[in-house]
């Protein structure tokens, strides 16, 4: 697959399995809720739990350093709930295909949406996030606040058809999905609506694994020493923008409640890291409170203090 200017060029055969996943994404969508959710999940769920287990030691040593006061009964229930919950985000991605903004915001309703507009008036600003829940419904923000387009910032795939599937799952109105070493550059171009333009909303999920440099700072989250990317903290300070952190409350298969809280306002003086504490503080009680929804299968702590 060629690259230029953001613009890809699949082989033949990339492009056929692109369109072959893309259409079989589109059946299960238009498939009913009840279908979706309450077969195909469960389906799903068993394959994960009962067949693959998959990544089980993964997320098992995961839950055990984070909850070292929990008992193994206890985390043995979080781990069989993250198993529906990774089905279940599986259906909801699945079924992104061909959503209308309508659609999206029946599944992500934004009680917040007038203090978040009102926030956002008359400047850029920053989203952080977390994979808690269903992540890509946070692209309903850019469909509620249509002054501001979304900039959502991405992790592109090895594998060039499902590269090219997760592109055309997330083209969604107001906003444009853009890999993470091309997003500063973008973001830094088309910032600061004039006139008819419109500003910019720059959406970081920021609990990645980052590279980590020599001078990386360490945060203590989940009982563990972490490190954080630091991007969007410099990028507000740098611009003076402010930083949103945008969160989800689960409702029911398939729907959530989006809930965002002003983490930075883009004038108060802070200490170097406090945006990305305050970031991490929030997410962390989300995760406490509910936390067979983050994505405990990812290997989240590769890197330790001591190296």
């Amino acid at each position: 697959m060629a690259k230029d200017n953001n613009r890809y060029t699949l082989t033949r055969g990339e492009k056929f399995l692109s369109n072959l996943l893309f259409g079989l994404c589109r059946l299960v969508a238009i498939m009913p809720r009840w279908v979706r959710y309450y077969v195909l999940e469960d389906f799903i769920y068993f394959i994960l739990r009962f067949v693959l287990h998959y990544r089980r030691d993964v997320i098992m040593t995961n839950l055990r350093n984070a909850f070292p006061e929990r008992d193994e009964e206890e985390l043995r229930s979080i781990m069989h709930k993250c198993y529906r919950n990774l089905a279940e985000q599986m259906i909801n991605t699945i079924s992104l295909a061909g959503i209308t903004p309508e659609q999206l915001k029946q599944r992500a309703t934004f009680p917040d949406a007038k203090k978040y507009i009102d926030g956002c008036k008359g400047d850029d600003t920053i989203l952080m996030a977390g994979h808690i829940g269903c992540w890509e419904y946070f692209m309903a923000a850019g469909i509620y606040n249509p002054t501001h387009k979304l900039v959502s910032v991405f992790h592109p795939l090895n594998n060039n058809a499902l590269d090219d599937l997760f592109r055309r799952l997330r083209k969604i109105p107001n906003t444009e999905a853009i890999p993470r070493d091309e997003s500063l550059r973008y973001f830094l171009k088309n910032r600061g609506g004039k006139g008819a333009e419109r500003f910019l909303t720059m959406g970081l999920i920021a609990d990645q694994n980052p590279y980590r440099h020599k001078d990386s700072h360490w945060f203590r989250f989940l009982n563990q020493d972490t490190i954080f990317a630091e991007g969007g903290e410099q990028l507000a300070l740098k611009l003076h923008l402010p930083v949103w952190y945008i969160g989800l409350k689960y409702r029911r298969r398939g729907e959530y409640d989006i809930f965002v809280e002003l983490l930075y306002d883009g004038k108060e003086e802070v200490a170097e890291f406090e945006i990305t504490e305050r970031y991490i503080r929030v997410l962390e009680r989300e995760i406490c409170a509910a936390p067979h929804l983050w994505l405990w299968s990812h290997r989240r702590w590769k890197h330790k203090k001591e190296e």
